[in-house]
Order: structure tokens, then C-alpha cells, then sequence
């Protein structure tokens, strides 16, 4: 679908919940970039020669991703094209500076949250060891992001995709904020 409205949709879950799959979606129906760190990783990933050692990946590579992935948001809403922003936005004040950058652009924010339990996320990363669908994350990730994670609240009118929720609802809640 094209639509004349442009989006900031910015995805919110922790690894393995599905965002990446869902940012597709998302992307095809809103003729929208994906953005997130995990597309700046993989755009530099041959070019830098990242190791595929998932255990060994250093935490600071990917606070550096983020404003590489900020700078490409603001540069595709400034070209007037929707932007699936596909990270895991693990705190509150990630979503409000995303949530400020819309704003600032005068482009509408959504935030759309993956409550996905943690048994199905740790199935899921097991999978992907075999089938090697994603870059991997140490497994005390997980762990540590199930901790520090900051559920988004009431205040941040979330929609809340569980995980046998309809693609076409998602969509219907999107247009209807």
C-alpha cells in the first residue's frame, strides 16, 4: 500500500520477539525503510569484517550503532518516506528521543510493543542457531535485557502485538492512532 501519510513506526520488544519479521510486514504495506542497528550491523558487517562470534560481540558496537540508525531515521523522514524503526528500544528514553525526531519532523509516531514471553524468545534464538535467520546475541543478553527491559506504559499508548495477534489488526490500529 502507498499512503500519503508518512510514519515513524517504532518497534519495541526484546530479541527474538519478532520484530524483525513484523518491520517486513510493516515495511511492504507502508512502502517504509527499515531502520535499526541490526541494518546498520549488517550493512557494515562484510565492509568491517565483524566476526560471526555472537558470544564475543562487544556491548559498545552497538551503543555506537545507534546514532548511525537516528541519523538514517531523520534522513529518510526529511525525504518524506516512512521509516519501521526495528530495535529493541529496551528504555524509555530511546522511544522518547524517536518519539521527539517525528515530532520535530511533524511526521506521526506509533509504538507498536512485542509482549512476547521470554520461553518463546529463548525457543527462538535456540532455532536460529541452526537456521541462522539473524545475527545471534549472547545468550546472557537475553537475561540482562529481560532485567533492564522498561516496559513501555499507559503514558506511551503502546499497541501491543501479542504473538498470535493479526497482521491486518496491527495495521488497523497504526491508522487509527
Amino acid at each position: 500500500m502507498n499512503t500519503k501519510e508518512t510514519y515513524l513506526i517504532i518497534l519495541c520488544g526484546q530479541a527474538f520477539s519478532g520484530k524483525s519479521t513484523l518491520s517486513k510486514k510493516l515495511s511492504e504495506f507502508y512502502n517504509a525503510k527499515i531502520i535499526g542497528r541490526d541494518a546498520v550491523y549488517f550493512t557494515l558487517e562484510e565492509l568491517l569484517a565483524f566476526e560471526n562470534t555472537p558470544d564475543e560481540d562487544d556491548p559498545s558496537l552497538w551503543k555506537n550503532l545507534w546514532p548511525i540508525a537516528i541519523q538514517g531515521i531523520k534522513n529518510q523522514l526529511l525525504t518524506g518516506t516512512s521509516v519501521i524503526f526495528d530495535d529493541t528500544c529496551l528504555f524509555f528514553s530511546q522511544r522518547e528521543e524517536l518519539r521527539i525526531i517525528a515530532e520535530q519532523a511533524g511526521i506521526k509516531s506509533v509504538l507498536v510493543y512485542l509482549d512476547i514471553p521470554v520461553e518463546i524468545r529463548k525457543a527462538r534464538k535456540e532455532e536460529n542457531k541452526i537456521t541462522k535467520h539473524r545475527h545471534d546475541v549472547p545468550s546472557g543478553w537475553l537475561d540482562n535485557d529481560e532485567k533492564k527491559f522498561e516496559r513501555p506504559t499507559d503514558i506511551e499508548n503502546p499497541i501491543i502485538y501479542k504473538n498470535e495477534e493479526d497482521f491486518g489488526e496491527i495495521i488497523g490500529k497504526v491508522n487509527n492512532l
